[in-house]
């Protein structure tokens, strides 16, 4: 469980690079395709030749498709976000677990030092009964202590069988608890990458589909310089 909140952490830290990424992405082809409406505006403001002309319409099928670029990157990264979610739930909620296991090893260590005690009374018990037998008659003090000490060693034992329940009914409910997470996180993960898979090739076939469209405006250069 170590291992795994440790690499939860490392995937948390390279999904926010992965945003981050993608949010610098589409903030820089919104700033292009402002720069070539700019352009674009100075373009027609000055044309006189036919050839301005046709380089302003080229200029602003450039600034529209770095615009929607931009427009499809910020919806993506918007949808990244959302399907990321599932790291930040998984974060929150290894510190449940910790919880949890904590309160086990609380539970196993009550019961451990009730036993503990048990067997230094009972130690001590014995100790004081062969110590009262080496007495002609008995010692009728050590008898009392040792009466007195049979008394809070079953009080004890009472309260080690009930400390014991305890830890066996959280040592069992961690188990059902572990075994749904194992199962959950893997339908959760699962479902994360999907989901970001599907969003990544959709929106980028998008976004490829725009500058392909400018690829095809602007195709006639490359003829003209072949």
């Amino acid at each position: 469980m170590q291992e795994f909140a440790l690499q939860l952490n490392a995937t948390s830290e390279k999904a926010e690079v992965l945003v981050k990424a993608q949010q610098d992405t589409g903030e820089t082809m919104g700033e292009l395709g402002l720069a070539f409406i700019k352009l674009l505006k100075l373009e027609n403001d000055e044309a006189v030749y036919e050839s301005q002309k046709v380089g302003a319409s080229e200029a602003k099928s450039f600034a529209t498709a770095a615009v929607k670029a931009s427009r499809f990157f910020r919806e993506l990264n918007s949808q990244t976000i959302k399907h990321l979610e599932t790291l930040h739930e998984y974060i929150g909620l290894m510190l449940s677990i910790r919880n949890a296991f904590s309160e086990r090893s609380d539970a196993l260590l009550t019961v451990q030092t009730l036993l503990s005690d048990i067997s230094s009374l009972r130690a001590r018990a014995d100790k004081l009964e062969a110590a009262s037998a080496r007495i002609f008659g008995g010692d009728e003090s050590r008898v009392r202590k040792v009466e007195e000490i049979r008394k809070k060693i079953t009080v004890i034992e009472d309260a080690k069988e009930c400390a014991t329940r305890e830890y066996e009914k959280i040592k069992e409910n961690n188990k059902y608890e572990l075994d749904r997470f194992e199962k959950e996180r893997h339908d959760d993960f699962l479902g994360m990458l999907r989901g970001l898979a599907i969003n990544q090739a959709g929106y980028f076939e998008k976004i490829a589909d725009v500058w392909g469209t400018v690829a095809n405006d602007m195709s006639h250069y490359a003829k003209e310089t072949s």
